[in-house]
């Protein structure tokens, strides 16, 4: 995974990127930004792991997280928002979070009736079934998050994975079937009961 930890002591990065002892910032305002490229995660822990915010402006962000519900493809504190760029993250639903509703562009953060299996394509695609996003991960999942330039709010989409497929019209900044918040289970842009 990719992590950025906040911290209060004022000595060096220690550990490893991906590893709980890994201090990239020295205080709680630390973030993670992507802003372009190609960036391929394959976790065995947290995907993208912030301690304090994650924002996608531009880019392709592909993230297989840990098949272990304990742990979530995308994971903050603070907020997550995406105004550029394409994201396919899938991972467990068990500790999920999708990007927050004060994001600029679009997304979709879903929870399949089923586990997906290793190799199971997802694909995002518009109501003339052209492609706008698609990822192969390389684990097992059961949540999603997918986002694109090319989504619209009021706009119909067909997600796929594997053999399930849904048809979703986008309803705000953030669609998603996963209800409940704070203690009640995971919610757009937010977390479940830690």
């Amino acid at each position: 995974g990719i992590n950025s930890a906040g911290g209060s002591d004022t000595g060096m990065p220690e550990g490893r990127p991906g590893q709980n002892g890994f201090r990239s910032a020295q205080n709680s305002d630390c973030y993670i930004k992507i802003t372009g490229g190609t960036v391929k995660v394959d976790a065995s822990g947290d995907g993208l792991d912030s301690n304090g915010s994650l924002y996608v402006e531009g880019g392709t962000l592909l993230v297989s997280g840990s098949e272990n519900s304990g742990n979530g493809a995308l994971d903050y504190e603070n907020t997550a928002e995406i105004s550029g760029g394409t994201v396919v993250a899938a991972g467990m639903s068990g500790m999920a979070q999708g990007f927050s509703d004060s994001s600029s562009q679009c997304s979709i953060f879903y929870s399949f009736s089923s586990a997906a299996s290793a190799g199971a394509a997802v694909t995002l695609a518009d109501s003339q079934g052209s492609p706008l996003a698609s990822f192969t991960p390389p684990k097992t999942y059961q949540c999603v998050v997918v986002s694109s330039p090319n989504l619209s709010v009021g706009q119909t989409y067909m997600l796929s994975a594997g053999s399930e497929s849904e048809s979703l019209t986008l309803s705000s900044t953030v669609t998603s079937n996963i209800q409940g918040g704070m203690g009640g289970g995971p919610q757009p842009g937010g977390r479940g009961n830690r």
